[in-house]
């Protein structure tokens, strides 16, 4: 990626263990050593070659139509990225964000874009975003889809799927110390997604 233009506009990185992430979206996101896991540490093979990928299902209290709304609007979307300061929709399909995150002992400014791909509205869409930490020399790339079903009890289910590549200072860290930071991050995403669709 072009890291000129996509530096960070601020944040600086910290040696310091003690240092606290900086997260306005969730309480419980500080810094995760490896001992707190909770994983057989075991690393996948996508793992070691620097690719983490996640799956997961939420069930929300809407209609597939509703809860495609929401996650579309970049005004929802910046309160429920954990850490995004901001995130402006420049097309249709694409968006520049800005995003500041503790990642263990560090914080890291992020900007970059996202990019609908694939869109199916109120179906499926499939999201490609790319960051840069330049305070760190960090490159994050993140290929995301989810699906939206209707359920039998009237709800609807939102199943993702994300595979997240990390390269620089912060891809330096073991797969075991970074899966469930992000692992939490996209966790805390939905959660605050399924918040604010029920809380309307």
């Amino acid at each position: 990626m072009n890291h000129d233009n996509t530096q960070s506009s601020g944040g600086n990185a910290t040696e310091s263990a003690d240092a606290e992430p900086v997260d306005a979206k969730s309480a419980d996101a500080k810094p995760v050593d490896a001992d707190e896991r909770g994983e057989s540490g075991a690393e996948t093979d996508a793992e070691a070659d620097g690719t983490l990928t996640f799956s997961d299902a939420v069930a929300v209290e809407t209609t597939p139509e509703e809860l495609w709304s929401t996650i579309s609007d970049p005004e929802t979307l910046t309160e429920c990225v954990p850490g995004a300061e901001s995130i402006e929709r420049v097309s249709e399909r694409k968006y520049t964000v800005e995003i500041t995150r503790g990642v263990s002992h560090l914080t890291v400014s992020l900007s970059g874009e996202a990019e609908f791909v694939e869109m199916d509205p109120p179906d499926t869409v499939v999201t490609s975003a790319t960051a840069f930490d330049s305070k760190t020399g960090s490159d994050f790339d993140i290929l995301a889809g989810m699906e939206i079903q209707p359920t039998d009890d009237g709800r609807a289910e939102l199943a993702y799927t994300a595979e997240v590549s990390i390269s620089g200072g912060v891809g330096t860290m073991s797969p075991r110390i970074l899966r469930p930071i992000v692992n939490r991050d996209i966790t805390t995403y939905f959660e605050n997604v399924k918040d604010v669709v029920e809380g309307e």
